[in-house]
């Protein structure tokens, strides 16, 4: 993944945290993230620090989610 496109999935993943923080009561900052000091427009920072940021961000996004989404029902037909 280029850079350019990493940096753009951070953007993505930190405005879905802020969106998902505010209309679904999800902790403003997750434990390791909010301690990185790394935010999507940084771009001066490098890949390898926001390649962790954004796997940590999206695994933190994905166990809150699957928390909170009851499994679907399987339908017979």
């Amino acid at each position: 993944m280029q850079k350019t496109e990493l940096l753009y999935l951070h953007a993505l993943l930190a405005k879905t945290h802020e969106y998902l923080a505010v209309r679904h009561d999800l902790p403003e900052t997750f434990d390791g993230y909010g301690t990185r000091e790394i935010g999507p427009y940084q771009v001066q920072r490098p890949k390898s620090e926001h390649e962790t940021a954004v796997r940590l961000l999206a695994e933190r996004l994905a166990d809150e989610v699957a928390d909170e989404t009851p499994e679907p029902e399987l339908r017979e037909a």
